[in-house]
């Protein structure tokens, strides 16, 4: 029920926003004229058909962004953009008489980005206010199981203050003696059978069933009691037997399935990200030129050797290239960076170390994001067989090898909370390779959109940087 009341909430704003867009599509042909009606309609057809389908892709309809006004500026210009390109490109290229054509289509997009604007601020955001007044998106969860699990389960919860879910009861099995009056500040009501006594007065949306992953037949036995509650019911995956990080069911040929690993940023994703990087990148490149000009420059008159510095990187899949960046240590062909970098390195020439610390060297990597080779936001490369402490990281840190899941980045997750610099200890190691998988498990173009401005607000550099 509740999951789809979130639904139901996430259609009404997609209508919303189709109306106010559809709004915003009339007023501008009543002011400004032009194209007939039936024209009217298949410009306003094509953006709202883009608009939509981009923000479903981009995440952009979720009930938790509703909430935020940044957010939703962002989302709304994301899908936006796309279909005002789209609309200028169909009214040049098919109307008969585009006489006017710019000026139509700006005010087009100035009328309809200002009409979803304001129907987003005022009422989407009234009915989200409205459907949290009666705690419509809130779900009630109950606890089923041993102490031990139950006690996991609860100090595994999100209790920040805009989270959904809600515990409010514990149930517990197999308990030998008294039973405590509370877990983990949640009150234990009883066995699992006051459960459905529980319910007749205190709905229940998600029930928990924390009990041993190894106990199947106890897992099976449970879920077959529980059937008879009208419940989402979840069995949490136990760490301990496998890493569970990207398990998700699925229908496999029929056949239910248990997906452990997804192929991240597969299909439009895919594109979508791909077109942000040959973007990001070019205009960057012209930006930058000069910067890199001056650079070239002084690294010749500092020390011997070429200006560039080339050097092979894994990348997607495993794959290695050749990554591209202005040359900061002194001039060693024998030196193939497995050992990383070390605090006050001597080998870092007087200009290289200013070039560190502004990240300038890092500049020549968006020809390599041109080449498809990396991208503007991911894990950053690094050299085949790095080393951590004197130890290889696939040995060090277990799930090294799923960050090669997607392309290594100019800047990242990791880049922007302090992994900037040489990694020097084994928990550096595994705290970068946590914020990686973060990054690749909650991919959006909006938290790409967050990482570069805060890369450019915060800088590269930083008091790791050496």
């Amino acid at each position: 029920m509740i999951s789809w009341t979130h639904g139901l909430i996430n259609r009404l704003v997609k209508l919303a926003d189709g109306f106010f867009l559809a709004f915003g599509t009339l007023l501008t042909a009543a002011l400004l004229g032009h194209p007939t009606l039936l024209q009217t309609l298949l410009l306003g057809a094509l953006g709202i058909v883009l608009y939509v389908q981009i923000l479903a892709v981009t995440g952009g309809y979720r009930v938790e962004r509703y909430r935020l006004g940044l957010a939703q500026v962002v989302d709304v210009a994301i899908g936006f953009v796309p279909a005002l390109a789209a609309v200028a490109i169909a009214y040049h290229a098919f109307l008969v008489d585009p006489v006017g054509g710019i000026g139509w289509v700006g005010g087009w997009a100035l009328v309809s980005f200002a009409a979803i604007i304001l129907g987003r601020f005022t009422l989407v955001r009234w009915g989200v206010s409205l459907a949290d007044s009666h705690a419509v998106l809130r779900r009630n969860v109950a606890i089923v199981g041993v102490r031990d699990r139950v006690e996991a389960a609860l100090a595994a919860r999100d209790q920040s203050p805009g989270s959904l879910l809600e515990v409010v009861a514990v149930f517990l099995e197999d308990e030998a003696g008294p039973l405590p009056e509370s877990i983990g500040g949640v009150p234990v009501i009883g066995s699992v059978d006051a459960l459905f006594q529980y319910i007749h007065k205190t709905p229940i949306d998600v029930v928990i069933v924390a009990l041993p992953w190894e106990s199947t037949s106890r897992i099976n036995a449970m879920i077959e009691r529980l059937h008879r509650i009208a419940a989402d019911v979840i069995v949490p995956l136990d760490k301990n037997s496998f890493n569970p990080r990207f398990a998700e069911f699925a229908m496999v040929g029929g056949v239910p399935s248990l997906r452990v690993l997804y192929q991240p940023l597969k299909g439009s994703l895919g594109v979508l990200k791909r077109v942000e990087d040959i973007v990001v990148s070019a205009v960057a490149l012209v930006l930058t030129a000069p910067v890199l000009l001056v650079a070239a420059i002084a690294i010749k008159l500092d020390s011997r050797g070429p200006v560039v510095f080339l050097q092979e990187r894994v990348g997607f899949n495993n794959k290695s290239f050749t990554i591209y960046k202005l040359r900061t240590f002194t001039y060693d062909p024998t030196d193939d960076g497995s050992l990383g970098t070390k605090r006050h390195d001597p080998r870092v020439t007087r200009v290289g170390g200013i070039l560190r610390r502004l990240s300038i060297d890092e500049l020549p990597q968006l020809v390599n994001v041109l080449k498809g080779e990396m991208s503007i936001v991911g894990p950053r490369p690094h050299v085949p067989n790095m080393q951590v402490s004197g130890r290889q990281y696939y040995d060090v840190v277990r799930e090294y090898a799923a960050r090669y899941r997607v392309k290594p980045g100019i800047t990242g997750w990791g880049q922007i909370n302090g992994m900037r610099g040489g990694i020097d200890t084994v928990e550096k190691a595994a705290r970068g390779v946590k914020l990686d998988l973060h990054y690749i498990e909650n991919w959006s173009i909006w938290f790409d959109i967050r990482i570069m401005f805060l890369t450019v607000v915060r800088g590269l550099a930083g008091r790791d940087v050496f």
